[in-house]
C-alpha cells in the first residue's frame, strides 16, 4: 500500500514512478478504484473528447451527453472517414429509443438537440483520493529526483505520510479530505512551448506548493481547471490564506514567473 502507480503519467502521456516500482496489482487495484471513476466521469471524459487528447491505449474519448428532454445517453465523436461529428446512443438498453427518437428528428417533429455537459464536478470523494494519489507521487518524483529511489521510498513511507496515503489506498481514515477549486483560466488557453517558441494547449500541469505555515499542498491544472489538496491533513484553510495572501494568483502560472 506504500507504493504509488503513474497517474500524471496516464494524463501526461510520459511516466512518473521508475520502471518496475508499481507492482501490477496496486496498479489495476489504483486504475480501477481511483483513476476511472475520474477520467470517466464527463468531467474529464469531455475535456479529453472536446480537445481529442487520447487515452494511454491511443484511443480518442467521446464526449458524453444526452437527448434533450430525455434520459437516453449519446455520446460524440468525429468520425475519421467521413469528417463529420457522429451522434449515437452509448447504453444498449436505450439504442431503439435513440433510433425513434432521430426518426422524430428527421420528420421535423422534434428538435434535433443534443446537450454535452462541459462543466467541471467531478465526484468529490473520488476526486479527492485521486489527487491524493497524484500528490504522493508528486513527493516520490521529487525526493527520486534529488536522493534516489531508495531515499524517495524511505522518505514517502514515513508516518507523516500515512494519512494521505490510507486515504487515497482506502478512503476511510477520514470522512472526507477536502480540496481547492477553481477555473483558473479558459480551456482553450495557449502556452509558448519553452522550447520550440511555438503556442501550444497549456493542457496538463502539478507542482508542490509549501506554505510559511508550513503546509505542503499539492497543485494541480487540467485545461486551466486548477485542483490543491494539503499532503499533511484533511484541511484546505492553508492554502485559501495563502491565496489571499498573494492576490490569489496561481502557484502553476504567476509563481513561475508566468503570466495568462
Amino acid at each position: 500500500e506504500h507504493i504509488i502507480p503513474e497517474s500524471l503519467g496516464n494524463l501526461s502521456g510520459r511516466h512518473v514512478l521508475p520502471k518496475g516500482i508499481v507492482c501490477d496489482p496496486c496498479n489495476n487495484y489504483f486504475s480501477h478504484s481511483v483513476e476511472a471513476p475520474i477520467l470517466s466521469h464527463t468531467s474529464f471524459q469531455n475535456i479529453r473528447g472536446k480537445f481529442q487528447i487520447p487515452t494511454k491505449r491511443r484511443k480518442i474519448p467521446f464526449v458524453k451527453g444526452y437527448a434533450n428532454g430525455t434520459d437516453v445517453e449519446v455520446g460524440m465523436r468525429l468520425d475519421k472517414k467521413s469528417g463529420r461529428l457522429e451522434v449515437f446512443s452509448t447504453k444498449d438498453s436505450q439504442k431503439s429509443e435513440f433510433e425513434r427518437l432521430r426518426r422524430l428528428d428527421a420528420l421535423f417533429i422534434r428538435k434535433n438537440v443534443y446537450v454535452f455537459p462541459m462543466d467541471v464536478r467531478p465526484p468529490q470523494k473520488e476526486m479527492s483520493r485521486f489527487l491524493a494519489k497524484m500528490a504522493l507521487e508528486a513527493i516520490f518524483a521529487r525526493f527520486d529526483l534529488g536522493s534516489g529511489t531508495e531515499s524517495a521510498l524511505e522518505m514517502i513511507s514515513t508516518d507523516h505520510y500515512d494519512n494521505i496515503r490510507k486515504w487515497a489506498r482506502y478512503g476511510n481514515n477520514f470522512d472526507d479530505w477536502p480540496y481547492h477549486y477553481r477555473a483558473y483560466f479558459p480551456e482553450d488557453t495557449l502556452m509558448e512551448h519553452p522550447e520550440t517558441g511555438k503556442w501550444v494547449q497549456f493542457g496538463f500541469g502539478y507542482d508542490l506548493l509549501l506554505t510559511d505555515h508550513p503546509e505542503t499542498f499539492f497543485i494541480f491544472s487540467y485545461h486551466g481547471h486548477e485542483f490543491a489538496i494539503n499532503l499533511g491533513g484533511p484541511s484546505i484553510k492553508g492554502y485559501e490564506k495563502w491565496l489571499a495572501e498573494n492576490n490569489y494568483v496561481s502557484a502553476l502560472v504567476e509563481k513561475k514567473g508566468s503570466y495568462v
